[in-house]
């Protein structure tokens, strides 16, 4: 019995060590095919105040899922020249907008062929929350009118005329990043606005439509995770109109509270 002991704990350490090293080669293999984003690292150990150039940054490939929120693509690099870092940052560690953000103006931050956009939505509780460079979707509620004229009626006078109105919710702009948040200090690099205000980055063609949907429609935003590929059709999420709420109350009974409440739930 004593011989058989050790042996049994044999087996469940080798066990045990074949499922790591299965674990660890899967998630290795998920890595290597992921797709990867070059992020601005520092070449060099450097100390606060010390000023960014181009022998002090350098790039690193790293997975889009584990890219740093704040962390400042290769493409945008020579945003950071010049600045000074408000802190001193080790080797090989990653440089955000936020280290540069005090000497960083707005159109900076804007990509190159498109035009920076403020928006404004109805509710303004999630951008209290929001952060540059955070990636969310934007949802338009709009007011549909129909004019129907009834044949049987005379019209010179409109009576024959009847508008008829239907709230359609609908996704807007599915993917969009924050590129900075109206701020009552005069910072958009930060968040903790109390106002309802973003700016957004977009082609002029979709910057136009953004601008004419706040005349015409109410807006909300959706946050969404950052370099999420997934649900990029604005047709995925379809249409919400009266038609969707019928069909959710199909087949459904009224519920109606009883005359007496169960004593249970008083």
């Amino acid at each position: 019995m004593k011989n058989i002991i050790p042996l049994v704990v044999s087996v469940v350490l080798g066990l045990a060590a074949v499922y790591l090293v299965s674990k660890l080669l899967f998630e290795k293999e998920k890595t290597d095919t992921e797709n990867k984003v070059s992020v601005v690292v520092a070449a060099r150990a450097l100390d606060a105040h010390d000023e960014l150039s181009q022998g002090s940054l350098t790039y690193k490939d790293v997975p889009q899922s584990a890219v740093p929120r704040n962390a400042l693509l290769w493409e945008n690099v020579s945003l950071a020249y010049g600045q000074q870092l408000p802190h001193a940052v080790s080797q090989d560690d990653y440089i955000l907008m936020t280290d540069i953000r005090i000497q960083t103006t707005l159109s900076d931050c804007a990509r190159q062929g498109e035009w920076t956009v403020p928006v404004t939505f109805s509710d303004p509780a999630l951008v209290k929350m929001l952060m540059p460079d955070d990636e969310i979707a934007i949802i338009s509620s709009y007011v549909s009118r129909d004019v129907a004229v009834d044949r049987n009626m005379t019209v010179s006078d409109g009576s024959g005329v009847k508008m008829t109105e239907s709230r359609e919710t609908s996704v807007l702009l599915p993917c969009v990043r924050v590129i900075g948040i109206a701020n009552e200090r005069g910072s958009f690099r930060e968040g903790g606005s109390s106002g309802g205000t973003i700016f957004v980055s977009l082609p002029p063609q979709q910057a136009m439509i953004l601008i004419a949907a706040q005349r015409e429609s109410e807006l909300y935003p959706v946050l969404r995770k950052r370099n999420d590929s997934a649900a990029l059709n604005r047709k995925d999420g379809g249409v919400v109109n009266a038609e969707t709420f019928m069909k959710i109350r199909k087949g459904l009974v009224p519920a109606e509270l009883p005359a007496v409440p169960n004593k249970d739930h008083r």
